[in-house]
């Protein structure tokens, strides 16, 4: 079935009323054959994500209605590997001992590029050989910095690495630290690697409207 990631409007809510509100979804779920796998919520900005395994879009908003009347205000279909890769998991997370209370992130995240300047100008002037070295150097140092500032690699552009972060300062310690070991590296290297990093933080982005209110019978 088709993965879903729909966004709430959820000013004035509390974490307890979201999971509570996860709850109903969850004693419903099975009625239509649908599966809600986990979801995210940011308190502070008044959003939330539910990542949902459902038929259709209409089928997963006819359980928000029918368990607690929240609606998804826009959805879009996903691809769970992208959303693991961008969010960081797929499922509900799990308190760490009886009694502590499950942390619910954001969905708030940095996404990081980097890109080698003139990659196209440097296989040109050095040969295929020795630019698949100097690329390969690159992602040596990145994913060093990554692994060593919780970000997880989305996916590795050719001439850069794509990145995601769900901490905003971490994401520009990180930069800091590639900026820095690549100047070590040109510091003895006969050819020097110029890299540009670049970070956006964001949420996820819906596309697909989702307004209209259903009538649910049980």
């Amino acid at each position: 079935m088709p993965i879903y990631l729909d966004r709430h409007d959820l000013s004035g809510l509390s974490a307890a009323d979201i999971a509570e509100a996860h709850r109903k979804d969850l004693e419903l779920q099975d009625r239509y054959g649908v599966r809600f796998v986990t979801y995210w919520f940011d308190e502070a900005r008044g959003t939330g994500f539910c990542l949902i395994d459902a038929p259709d879009i209409k089928t997963a908003m006819r359980v928000h209605d029918e368990a607690h009347g929240d609606v998804a205000t826009d959805v879009i279909e996903v691809d769970l590997s992208a959303v693991h890769a961008f969010l960081g998991r797929v499922s509900d997370p799990i308190s760490s001992s009886a009694g502590t209370k499950t942390p619910i992130d954001s969905a708030l995240r940095a996404v990081f590029f980097t890109d080698i300047v003139d990659s196209t100008g440097m296989t040109a002037r050095l040969g295929d050989a020795r630019s698949v070295e100097m690329v390969r150097a690159h992602d040596s140092i990145v994913r060093g910095a990554l692994a060593d500032h919780g970000g997880r690699e989305v996916k590795h552009t050719g001439d850069g690495i794509m990145a995601s972060f769900n901490e905003i300062p971490a994401a520009v310690d990180c930069a800091c630290v590639i900026q820095r070991s690549f100047e070590k590296f040109n510091s003895t290297s006969a050819e020097p690697l110029r890299v540009r990093i670049g970070i956006h933080a964001g949420e996820p982005r819906c596309r697909t409207r989702y307004y209209r209110r259903l009538s649910c019978s049980s």
